[in-house]
């Protein structure tokens, strides 16, 4: 999806109508999706074309209009303030994109903020999301299941609506970060019944064996910040901060987390032990070395020792173009995995100090889904080259169920069209019934 400054953020309320010149401002806009756009300086504020030359508007234009065809109608998502608005454009291939708009209050009411999201198929079942996802090349796994409550014992399970490959394992990206927030949450629950020490605001000191790579911000930080479990949790979910990761995986310890696989029931967990840190990976995937081909080759024994001599001997500057072995080195589970480890964070974070857990996990709500159909999205996925993750943990506002929405896609060979699969996804956000 494409943000432009300033972001417009939205509420779901349909109780008023924008201005008249809103709307037509929204015809103009929407009309701009075509072979030959111009007109911009009559239609964008002179700050806005400051941060986004005409010439990018006209490249992002064309390009949906060649991908996903002419728009054909509108529609308001959000109609609750008089100078912005989230509408919903069909276009003619099939797609529809949703745009958030603002005009300026005086003087020639131009557009200050503009958002365009991924173009999202018009498909009509989940089954039919499915076999879209399906048909990709590489290898991919999608699930759509409710959690249901048993009238025994009145355990939560997992009901499968809509799937593909629900059981096949594949590389995770950043979304194995689900994990580690689940040994967190366990600890932090077990100090609220008194066996351990562990509370959101204990405060950890960032050390040189935690600073990873980006994405993120606290390999920047300096040696020894302070920085609270509750911090480092919300970095680690919501920007997916690879240094805060690592930084908890040391103080959880590699096997707390561990144990979380096997917990949460991911039935490929052998593969995900030893359970690498984000700079052990990067490092073990470095071109210029041989330690990833040294690694694989070793029982999980010898893996343990070769991280904590090899691995931790290796110099963070001595990484440089560190990517590939998808199949080998990476975090791994199934879609149902992901599931089940989406529905232990539901499980134990109801109430009490663990609720924080879900607080976290919405911070970033990943995709611009509806919020007038979603009570609660929490979020959490994963990229690198030949890895795509977009995994949901949704409550409907309508009916108050619970459902968690996960696909992975993986492909070692050719680029991810990553708006295609994000556009899959958010149509199944849709077609939950």
């Amino acid at each position: 999806m494409i943000a432009f400054a300033p972001c417009i953020v939205l509420n779901g309320s349909l109780s008023a109508q924008p201005n008249a010149a809103l709307h037509a401002r929204i015809d103009q806009v929407t009309a701009l999706l075509r072979t030959d756009p111009g007109g911009f300086d009559t239609l964008f504020s002179a700050n806005f074309l400051d941060k986004v030359p005409a010439a990018q508007l006209v490249g992002i234009s064309k390009d949906y209009f060649d991908k996903y065809g002419a728009v054909t109608s509108w529609r308001y998502l959000d109609s609750s303030k008089e100078w912005s608005a989230k509408v919903r454009v069909k276009l003619s291939k099939g797609f529809s994109v949703d745009m958030s708009i603002a005009a300026t209050e005086s003087g020639k009411h131009l557009v200050e903020g503009f958002w365009i999201g991924p173009a999202t198929p018009q498909l009509k079942t989940l089954d039919e999301v499915a076999t879209k996802i399906s048909k990709l090349r590489g290898t991919t796994g999608f699930l759509v299941a409710k959690l249901d409550k048993s009238s025994i014992g009145k355990m939560w399970t997992l009901a499968p609506i809509a799937s593909w490959n629900p059981d096949t394992a594949l590389a995770l990206g950043s979304a194995f970060k689900l994990y580690v927030l689940a040994a967190l949450l366990k600890e932090i629950n077990s100090g609220e019944r008194g066996r351990s020490k562990r509370h959101w605001s204990d405060v950890i000191y960032l050390d040189s064996a935690s600073r990873a790579f980006p994405s993120g911000q606290m390999h920047v930080w300096p040696d020894h910040a302070p920085v609270t479990l509750e911090t480092a949790a919300t970095l680690m979910i919501s920007i997916s901060d690879n240094t805060a990761t690592d930084l908890l995986i040391h103080t959880l310890g590699r096997k707390t987390v561990e144990a979380m696989l096997r917990e949460t029931g991911n039935s490929h967990a052998d593969r995900d032990i030893p359970f690498l840190t984000v700079l052990e990976a990067f490092k073990l995937k470095e071109k210029s070395q041989n330690l990833g081909k040294e690694y694989v080759e070793l029982s999980v024994e010898k893996k343990r020792e070769f991280l904590d001599t090899k691995v931790a001997g290796f110099p963070r500057e001595g990484v440089g173009h560190a990517e590939g072995m998808i199949d080998k080195i990476e975090w791994f589970a199934s879609p149902s995995d992901i599931a089940n480890v989406l529905k232990y964070i539901f499980d134990h974070s109801a109430s009490g100090t663990g609720f924080r857990a879900r607080e976290i996990l919405s911070v970033n709500p990943g995709l611009p889904l509806d919020k007038s159909r979603w009570e609660y999205i929490g979020y959490k996925g994963g990229s690198e080259p030949g890895v795509l993750n977009l995994s949901f943990l949704l409550r409907s506002k309508l009916t108050d169920d619970w459902y968690v929405i996960t696909g992975t896609w993986n492909d070692p060979d050719a680029a991810l069209n990553e708006s295609d699969f994000e556009g899959y996804i958010q149509r199944a956000t849709e077609l939950v019934p």
